[in-house]
C-alpha cells in the first residue's frame, strides 16, 4: 500500500528522531562501560531525555502555544522501568481518519529495523476500548489487508497474534514478531485488585521463561538480574524450597521480554494507574498514536510529529466542508425527512459517479436516538424503533435498509456472515444498508466511508452528539474525491438549536478528532427562523482587483503529440530511471560494533550449594542462534520503497551479497548483520536514486519535455487561476482574525 505523503513525513521524522535516539544511547552506554572498566558503577545517564532537549534545540520538533500565544517547546516528560531504565516514550499525533493504525503498523518496522536492529520479538499492542479491540484483531488477522501485510513486512513474513490468554515460548518471541493485542481496561487496575487479575496470577502457559519452581538457587539469581518480578512464597510446610518463587504470569513474561509497547489513543492511558501498569512491564519503547495529546497538565504526551487535519485534507481523506442544518422550530421527524431528501440527492449523485467513472459509493446516514434499549421503548424519549417504524411507513425505506447498532442489538454484526457480501459488509454493492441507528456505540472503533449524513434527533443531547460524532461521517471513500461536490462534503442535521452553539459543538468534535485546524470548515444553513448566521463574499485588495493571476502546474510532454499534462513522478521519471546502473557500492565488513546485540543469558546452574552462599555459579552467556539461512525475498520487500522494481531490488541484494561473501565474511556473520547490511543499502540506494532523478529531471527541463510554463491553449487544468473572490459562513459575534504584526483584518 502507497502511504500518503504526510505519513511518508510522519516516518521520516520518526526515523530521525531513532538515529539521535541511537547515538544518545551508545554516547551513555560507552560512558558507563568505561567508567565499570575503572572499577567505578555509574547509573545509565537518560539517554532519552538528551535526544529530546538535543531536537528541540535544533528545532526539529513541534511547538505549542503558551497562555500568551507565543510558540514555545515542549518539555520532555521522562518515564522509568520498573528496574529504574530510562524508556523511550514519544507520540504521533495523527487526526482521526489518518491512518494511525498503518503508521503504528509501519512505525513497528522502523523501530525494529532501524533501532533495535532485529525483525522478531514482542509488540504489546494496546488499545482502549473493546470496539476498537474487535476491529484492530480483525484486520491483523486478515493477511490481505494493509495493517496485515505492513507488519508481515516487518517481520519478513514472521507475525504471530496473541490475545491475553494465549500461550506463547520464548522461541516464538526469537523467531517471530509477536503481536500481542490487549486493552488498556485488562490491566491498567489498583494495586488492591492486581492480584485478581489473570494478567498476574501464576498459570503454566510460559514454563520455558522461568526456572523450574523448585530449583531456588535459579529462582534467586533471576530475581537477582530482574529485581521487580512478582513472587510467590511457599509457605505450606510440606513443600519447601526455602525462599521466593517466580510467579510464571503474563505479567512477568513481559517484564523479562522488555516489549516495544504500542498505544493506540494514547491520552486515554493517562491516569497513573495506566501509566504505571506500562512502565511496569519494563518497555524497551513506547510509542503512542492519538488524535488529541495531552500538552498540558501532569501527564503530557512528547509528541515528535504534529500532523494537521489541512494535511489529511490535502490528501482527500476526509470530507468537508462540514455542512450544519439546523431545522428552526421542527420537531425529530421533519429533521429526519430533511435529512432523508439530502440522503436521497446524494444516492442519485453517487449513481451518476458510478455511471461515468465506475466507482461504487453508497452514501448512508447515522441517526443518534435517546435510547435502544428494550427495557426503554415505553419511554417518552426518542427510541430506535419508533425512529425505524417512522422510516418504513411514512419516509419510505425498506426494512433492509434501516440497521440498529447498541450494546444489545447490533444488526450490523450479521453482516459479516451473509457469504453473498464476501466480508466486505457495509461496502459491498449488495448490501443495502442505508440507515445506521445508534445511541453511543459508534462514538469510536467504527469507521466507514460511506457514512455522509448524521441525524441528531434529540433536542436535548443534540449539541453532545455533535461533538462526539461527527468524525464519524468525515472520511472520504477510498481516500479520493469524486467529481461530484456534494459527495466530497457531509452533512449534520438538527433542529431548534442555537446555531452559534451547534457549530461550537461541531468545531469542538473537529477538536476532539485532531482536526482544530478544520474549524472554519463548518457551513451553516438554515431553515425557519433566523439564526444569525450570514454568507460573505471577501473581495481582494483594490491594486489586485480584476487581475488575471495564473501559477504553472509542473508538466509533462506528452510524447508523439507534444501536448502537455500533469507530471506524475512514478510514470514519468522513476520508470526513465536506468536501474541496472544501482549497485551498493560501498564496502560493509561487519565488526563487533555494527554486530547485533542478540545475547542471551541462559541460566545453567550445575551445582545448587548452599541457599546462603553468595557465590553462586555465573550464568553462562552464550550466542542466540541466528536463522539458519537468508530469507532473501523478505529482504527483497525491505528495499522495494528505495528500489520501486523488486527483480532490480533482488538483483542488487544478490550482487551485494556475493561481493561480501567474496570478501570471506562467513555465512553466520551475513545473516547475524542482515539489517544493518539493509540499512546501509537502503540509504546509499536511496542517495543515488535522488541524484540520478535530480540529473534527469534537468536534462528533461533542458530539452523541453518538463515545463513549468502556462499554457495558453489546451486544457485549462493545466494552469492554476487565483480566485477573485472568496466566499465564507460568518456567525455573528464570531472574531475578527487579524495579522499578528500589524493587527489589520
Amino acid at each position: 500500500m502507497k502511504l500518503k505523503d504526510y505519513q511518508n513525513d510522519v516516518l521520516d521524522s520518526l526515523s530521525g528522531y531513532l538515529r539521535a535516539l541511537e547515538a544518545k544511547r551508545q554516547e551513555a552506554e560507552e560512558f558507563v562501560e568505561f567508567q565499570k572498566s575503572k572499577g567505578r558503577t555509574v547509573a545509565l545517564a537518560d539517554y532519552c531525555r538528551e535526544t529530546w532537549d538535543g531536537l528541540n534545540a535544533e528545532k526539529k520538533l513541534p511547538r505549542v502555544k503558551d497562555k500568551q500565544g507565543n510558540e514555545v517547546a515542549l518539555e520532555y516528560v521522562g518515564r522509568k522501568d520498573s528496574e529504574g531504565r530510562p524508556v523511550p516514550n514519544i507520540c504521533l499525533k495523527v487526526p482521526t481518519g489518518g491512518g494511525k493504525t498503518l503508521l503504528a503498523c509501519a512505525a513497528v518496522e522502523r523501530i525494529n529495523t532501524e533501532y533495535f536492529k532485529k525483525q522478531t520479538g514482542l509488540v504489546l499492542w494496546i488499545v482502549p476500548s473493546e470496539a476498537i479491540y474487535s476491529q484492530t484483531w480483525k484486520r491483523f488477522a486478515n493477511r490481505e489487508d494493509p495493517y496485515r501485510q505492513m507488519l508481515e513486512r516487518a517481520s519478513g513474513g514472521r507475525v504471530k497474534l496473541l490475545e491475553k490468554d494465549d500461550s506463547f515460548t520464548r522461541q516464538d518471541v526469537e523467531e517471530y514478531l509477536c503481536v500481542m493485542l490487549l486493552m488498556l481496561q485488562a490491566g491498567a487496575v489498583n494495586r488492591d485488585s492486581k492480584e485478581k487479575r489473570k494478567m498476574f496470577q501464576d498459570s503454566g502457559r510460559y514454563p520455558n521463561f522461568f526456572p523450574e519452581v523448585d530449583d531456588f538457587n535459579a529462582n534467586k539469581e533471576l530475581l537477582r538480574r530482574v529485581t521487580k518480578l512478582d513472587v510467590c512464597e511457599t509457605t505450606d510446610p510440606e513443600f519447601r524450597v526455602g525462599g521466593l518463587t517466580v510467579k510464571q504470569s503474563l505479567g512477568n513474561v513481559f517484564k523479562l521480554v522488555r516489549p516495544l509497547v504500542v498505544i493506540d489513543e494514547g491520552h486515554k492511558a493517562y491516569t497513573d494507574t495506566g501509566l504505571n501498569f506500562i512502565a511496569g512491564h519494563n518497555p524497551r519503547f513506547i510509542l503512542e498514536l492519538s488524535a488529541t495529546p495531552n500538552s498540558k497538565g501532569e501527564h503530557v504526551s512528547n509528541i515528535v510529529k504534529d500532523v494537521t487535519g489541512t494535511a489529511l485534507k490535502q490528501e482527500q481523506m476526509i470530507k468537508l466542508p462540514i455542512n450544519l442544518i439546523n431545522i428552526g422550530r421542527g420537531d425529530w421527524k421533519h429533521t429526519l425527512a430533511e435529512a432523508k431528501e439530502k440522503l436521497d440527492e446524494l444516492k442519485e449523485a453517487a449513481r451518476k459517479v458510478e455511471r461515468n467513472d465506475g466507482r461504487y459509493i453508497r452514501p448512508i446516514m447515522l441517526i443518534r436516538v435517546e435510547n435502544t434499549g428494550a427495557a426503554q421503548l415505553d419511554k417518552s424519549e426518542i427510541h430506535s424503533e419508533h425512529v425505524r417504524k417512522y422510516l418504513l411507513e411514512k419516509l419510505g425505506a425498506h426494512p433492509d435498509e434501516v440497521k440498529v447498532k447498541s450494546s444489545e442489538l447490533d444488526e450490523l454484526a450479521e453482516l459479516d456472515n451473509k457469504p453473498e457480501l464476501e466480508g466486505k459488509g457495509l461496502f459491498h454493492p449488495l448490501c443495502k444498508v442505508r440507515f445506521i441507528l445508534t445511541k453511543d456505540a459508534l462514538r469510536e472503533g467504527w469507521d466507514c466511508s460511506f457514512a455522509y449524513v448524521l441525524a441528531a434527533l434529540s433536542k436535548t443531547t443534540a449539541l453532545t452528539s455533535l461533538t462526539q460524532m461527527v468524525g464519524r461521517v468525515m472520511r472520504q471513500p477510498e481516500a479520493k474525491e469524486t467529481n461530484h461536490a456534494a459527495l466530497n462534503e457531509c452533512y449534520v442535521f438538527t433542529y431548534d438549536q442555537e446555531v452559534q452553539k451547534a457549530v461550537d459543538s461541531v468545531r469542538r468534535g473537529l477538536e476532539e478528532e485532531g482536526m482544530g485546524d478544520l474549524a472554519a470548515g463548518v457551513r451553516v444553513s438554515t431553515s425557519g427562523a433566523a439564526v444569525g448566521s450570514r454568507r460573505e463574499t471577501i473581495q481582494r485588495k483594490a491594486e489586485y482587483r480584476g487581475m488575471k493571476i495564473f501559477l504553472p502546474y509542473v508538466l509533462a510532454k506528452r510524447s508523439g503529440t507534444g501536448e502537455w499534462r500533469k507530471f506524475d513522478y512514478d510514470r514519468d521519471l522513476l520508470s526513465r530511471l536506468d536501474w541496472e546502473k544501482f549497485s551498493f557500492s560501498k564496502q560493509f565488513t561487519p565488526d563487533g560494533k555494527e554486530a547485533y546485540e542478540r545475547t542471551l543469558s541462559r541460566v545453567n546452574m550445575e551445582h545448587l550449594g548452599n541457599v546462603d552462599d553468595e557465590d553462586l555459579p555465573k550464568p553462562v552467556v552464550t550466542e542466540e542462534e541466528a536463522p539458519s539461512e537468508l530469507d532473501v525475498p523478505a529482504l527483497v520487500r525491505l528495499l522495494v520503497d528505495v528500489i520501486p522494481n523488486p527483480w532490480q531490488a533482488a538483483r542488487i541484494l544478490e550482487e551485494t551479497l556475493t561481493d561480501i561473501r567474496k570478501q570471506g565474511v562467513d555465512e553466520r556473520r551475513v545473516i547475524t548483520n542482515r539489517l544493518f547490511l539493509l540499512k546501509a543499502m537502503r540509504d546509499e540506494l536511496r542517495e543515488q536514486v535522488n541524484r540520478a532523478g535530480e540529473a534527469l529531471f534537468r536534462k528533461m527541463l533542458e530539452k523541453d519535455e518538463v515545463s513549468f510554463r502556462l499554457v495558453a491553449s489546451g486544457d485549462a487544468d493545466l494552469n492554476w487561476e487565483l480566485a477573485e473572490t472568496l466566499e465564507l459562513d460568518v456567525i455573528d459575534g464570531e472574531p475578527e482574525l487579524r495579522m499578528r504584526d500589524t493587527g489589520q483584518p
